[in-house]
């Protein structure tokens, strides 16, 4: 009995001191989240054990919005971040002069839609041209100003003849119950929240964005530090493949993904994530470098970023 007491105490031993080797044998990286849904492939690589399955101890450090996410990654208080939106990026990039890789996207079109006009649901507007006349609630961004003044002159609305008011994503479903705006145009989880309390409804059930630019329309993308990447490139390989994995998982499993995003968001969020669009993500070999180009000249010319952004040799391959 006293030898066998022995031996399971040398193999208890064995196994712990191997636990104790493999540990320490993984790369330790802190890497930031929006506490939004278009953050899902880090939320599914953390959740499913991917990260740690490529050799990596991965600490997660929580935002609100993207704004204070990419802020944090150009300040140097992260190595990588995401996801975030280009416009937030860009405009980080060109104030800090911070150079940052892209990994992966998150991408926009007709079945998989992000930014979305919502009415009141008794609302008698019916299209776009509806809106001339009306107070219009957008996301308190620049891109989303930009975007809806570009759609409602393609239909016919000079900006002067509507009102554009910044609704805070909290309040949206309020701002338009209450009739403060006629509608809004915003994304998640304003959009599915009015939707699913009865509140509002779609003025069009597909992407409005990606029909007036192009389809499909780049909308975020993960980011890392370019001067990390270089001096730990094994542990950037290592972050885009179970990225990569990841958004493979979601692919196959657009339901499941979005039960594992309830474990990340707000509470006030987690009883409507099953009712979000299933969201499309490209993994890191599925877009060139002219399409990153193509977006950082659109939002140029938009006005939404002040200067040009040189991003060549910016994409991770």
């Amino acid at each position: 009995m006293k030898k066998r007491a022995i031996f399971l105490l040398v193999i208890a031993i064995f196994f712990f001191g191997v636990f104790e080797a493999d540990a320490a044998a993984l790369k330790k990286v802190k890497v930031g989240y929006s506490r939004l849904r278009i953050s899902l492939p880090v939320f599914v690589a953390q959740e499913k054990g991917i990260f740690e399955k490529n050799g990596l101890a991965v600490e997660l450090e929580m935002f609100d919005t993207a704004q204070p996410l990419m802020d944090a990654l150009c300040g140097g208080k992260l190595e990588a971040a995401g996801y975030c939106a280009f416009p937030i990026t860009f405009s980080a990039q060109l104030r800090s002069g911070k150079k940052l890789l892209y990994a992966t996207m998150l991408m926009e079109d007709s079945a998989h839609p992000i930014s979305m006009f919502v009415v009141k649901k008794d609302s008698a507007i019916s299209s776009i041209a509806g809106l001339k006349g009306k107070r219009i609630g957008i996301l308190p961004t620049y891109a989303y100003k930009a975007w809806l003044e570009l759609i409602l002159e393609k239909n016919g609305i000079k900006p002067d003849e509507v009102i554009i008011q910044q609704v805070a994503p909290a309040m949206t479903a309020s701002a338009l119950e209450s009739k403060a705006v006629d509608a809004v145009f915003t994304n998640d989880p304003a959009v599915t929240v009015c939707l699913q309390k009865g509140i509002g409804k779609l003025l069009y059930k597909d992407a409005l964005v990606p029909r007036y630019f192009w389809s499909p329309f780049p909308f975020a993308s993960f980011n890392i530090s370019k001067g990390f990447a270089e001096k730990n490139p094994e542990v950037v390989k290592r972050i885009v493949k179970s990225l990569d994995e990841a958004i493979d998982f979601i692919n196959a499993n657009q339901q499941e993904a979005k039960k594992i995003m309830a474990n990340f968001l707000p509470d006030t969020q987690k009883a409507f994530v099953e009712s979000y669009p299933d969201a499309l993500f490209l993994k890191s070999g599925q877009v060139d470098d002219e399409e990153l180009i193509k977006v950082e000249k659109s939002y140029k010319e938009q006005g939404i970023i002040k200067e040009s952004l040189d991003l060549s040799g910016s994409l991770y391959r």
